[in-house]
């Protein structure tokens, strides 16, 4: 026992340590290494075993993976970690959250055996293959009608709003899915559901997977963190205001009018701005490691097949400025439905907007955060379930990401149960149309001058 201990502790000694840009480097598939809680791990080995493909341990590879590690992975899992050791991370390039608490240990175990003793497998659902397929078949049939009747400005309107209505949803089911892993176990058919993403939308799910999965979920509502609420610099000016170290300017006075307007560019936004990160491979503070051959295949082939379906095979049927109208009409109605159903979540003043300390650590436990930052709403109404892809149940989707949107249903009551037992405070508003307003009231309550004013 004395010459194991031994062994031990000059196995420790020996240990290298890395820094944060260090680790970073270390990011390709034969030399993968991630940190989790202060340690080094190289999985470069594991690479290949993974059974979540290998597309998705290099999503982290040079990462701190801790929370997203945490939320997809069950306890028991961390201990195939500790043969991959290698090291200590020394510093810290994203903020940092304590042990986890109590609360989050009880919340999985109660999810846990809740499909566990209902026999449900949490990436499982069938009928969420029907709903892919009628969203998608939906979509290419408005498509096809606004060709057939494009002469009709009526009907040619209906067919644009339907086009892009259909096309939100399919981004909102297939692609949200995929992008959690969250269809099935098999990594193929993430691959194949999350492709629509990149065919059909033309953006890059790639990118998305950055944002979504490394940015915006482990970090929610963090200042410099979180690519979601990414705003110029403090004392520069942005478009909107939606946090109070933003330098006031008299426009913002009605944001609240124009702002929503505004969302009905974020498609078009999206898709450019794929460019500008795939070559600076930074979103923000999020880092991206350099894509695959494939990956820039499926990016690249992705582009082109939707400007085909946009604009090329539509043009040999209508004229130039039927195709612009009824895109920019089916572009406005993708947009608004995305770009509303994301932000009446998060961006509002009922939900906290943490600050860590000056050593970038976050004073609450991940889980914590995640129901402090995070707004519910209409989760009884199958309608909101539906056409919003679950969002309507977004803490039991932050809580737990890696399961598939129909479950979350029978999830967000054992949430509350929970939040009240711990006493924490469960963001929520009985319809979908008081949540949007607690955004609109958000946007003006920050474009007032006196808010700056009575902060200062």
């Amino acid at each position: 026992e004395t010459s194991t201990t031994l062994s031990k502790d000059k196995r420790e000694n020996s240990m290298r340590t890395f820094t944060w840009r260090e680790l970073s480097r270390l990011n390709s598939r034969h030399n993968a290494h991630v940190a989790y809680r202060g340690k080094v791990y190289d999985v470069s080995g594991f690479v290949a075993r993974h059974p979540g493909g290998v597309d998705q341990i290099l999503l982290g590879a040079g990462h701190d993976i801790t929370k997203v590690f945490e939320s997809y992975h069950k306890e028991e899992i961390v201990n195939i970690l500790e043969k991959f050791y290698v090291g200590e991370l020394v510093d810290n390039e994203m903020p940092v959250f304590p042990k986890t608490s109590e609360f989050y240990s009880t919340l999985k175990k109660r999810v846990e055996n809740y499909f566990k003793s209902n026999n449900i497998d949490p990436k499982v659902d069938y009928w969420m293959f029907v709903r892919y397929a009628a969203f998608l078949t939906l979509t290419f049939t408005s498509w096809y009608c606004l060709i057939l009747f494009h002469t009709s400005w009526v009907l040619g309107l209906f067919f644009s709003l339907m086009w892009g209505f259909f096309s939100a949803l399919v981004a909102m089911t297939c692609t949200h899915d995929s992008s959690h892993f969250a269809v099935t176990h098999r990594p193929w058919v993430w691959k194949l559901v999350g492709s629509v993403h990149d065919f059909h939308s033309g953006t890059s799910i790639h990118v998305w997977r950055y944002q979504h999965v490394l940015g915006h979920h482990p970090f929610t509502n963090i200042d410099g963190a979180d690519p979601d609420i990414v705003t110029a610099a403090a004392e520069a000016p942005d478009i909107r205001r939606i946090k109070l170290n933003q330098h006031w300017l008299p426009r913002y006075f009605y944001q609240h009018i124009y702002i929503p307007i505004l969302y009905c560019f974020l498609g078009i936004k999206t898709r450019l701005q794929d460019f500008h990160i795939l070559f600076t491979l930074r979103n923000s503070n999020i880092r991206l490691n350099p894509p695959t051959t494939t990956q820039w295949l499926v990016i690249l082939c992705g582009k082109m097949t939707h400007l085909t379906i946009r604009f090329i095979i539509p043009y040999q049927f209508m004229p130039l400025t039927s195709l612009l109208l009824y895109n920019g009409i089916a572009e406005m109605a993708v947009s608004y439905w995305l770009a509303l159903i994301f932000q009446i979540s998060h961006v509002v003043s009922e939900v906290e907007w943490p600050k860590p300390d000056k050593d970038n650590v976050v004073d609450m436990d991940w889980a914590e955060l995640q129901v402090a930052t995070t707004h519910d709403y209409a989760t009884d109404s199958w309608f909101w379930t539906v056409f919003t892809g679950a969002l309507n149940h977004q803490v039991a989707h932050h809580l737990f990401p890696g399961v598939i949107q129909s479950h979350y249903r029978k999830i967000t009551p054992i949430v509350k149960q929970t939040c009240e037992e711990f006493g924490l405070k469960y963001h929520y508003v009985d319809t979908t149309r008081e949540a949007l307003g607690c955004h609109i009231e958000h946007l003006r309550k920050l474009g007032q001058d006196d808010i700056t004013k009575k902060d200062n």
